[in-house]
């Protein structure tokens, strides 16, 4: 009779295995650069990450949010981004209570990771060269920048005013942020947007020519 038996548990301890979950995938975020060959360094609020040729990831959480991340190459400019958590929504409650915001950072987690996770996908940090041609290709060059800037504002724009003006709210969702909370959330935005575009129009004046 225990003969019998065997196979069937040997079966059955296979098929558990088998059904078992996978282990959590560890949300990495990516570091990305607009020019070749550049180099980044991540230093985040309990770790590092050592100078290293991008595109590379990192383990965001293992190295602590927000995280820091500074690249160069000969030619440019030290560039610098800073990957914050990603906000929960409500968007509006999260500016509210002090939320800073990554415009260079992807606005969702990586591949396979909860969607709420704090860990954004990636950041792209822009390199601006040491020295341009000429004052003109100079304000080309930062027009763009300030515009590619002002396209991811302008997302987290668009996400509040869909948030503040939903009619219908799905069951289990964050209900929909009250008046006051939008107006505070809208200024904390404008805040964060003008602070953002004032540093690149330093980097723009200080940049200087052949």
């Amino acid at each position: 009779m225990i003969r019998r038996f065997l196979p069937a548990l040997l079966i059955a301890g296979t098929v558990a295995a088998c059904a078992s979950p996978p282990p959590p995938v560890v949300p990495r975020s990516e570091i990305r650069t607009d020019v070749a060959d550049a180099r980044c360094r991540a230093i985040g609020m309990a770790a590092r990450h050592d100078s290293a040729p991008a595109p590379y990831s990192i383990d965001t959480l293992a190295l602590g949010l927000p995280v820091t991340v500074t690249c160069e190459r000969t030619g440019y400019q030290p560039s610098v981004e800073t990957l914050y958590p990603l906000p929960k929504p409500p968007l509006a409650r999260a500016l509210v209570d002090g939320a800073l915001l990554s415009p260079m950072a992807d606005t969702v987690p990586p591949p396979l990771v909860p969607a709420d996770s704090p860990v954004p996908a990636g950041v792209l940090v822009p390199l601006r060269p040491v020295l341009f041609t000429t004052p003109s290709a100079r304000d080309r060059y930062f027009g763009r920048l300030r515009a590619q800037r002002e396209e991811r504002w302008q997302g987290f724009a668009e996400r509040l005013r869909i948030e503040c003006e939903a009619r219908f709210v799905p069951a289990g969702a964050p209900p929909v942020p009250d008046a006051r909370t939008c107006r505070a959330a809208r200024d904390a935005l404008a805040r964060q947007r003008a602070d953002d575009l004032r540093r690149l129009e330093v980097d723009r004046r200080r940049s200087t020519f052949q």
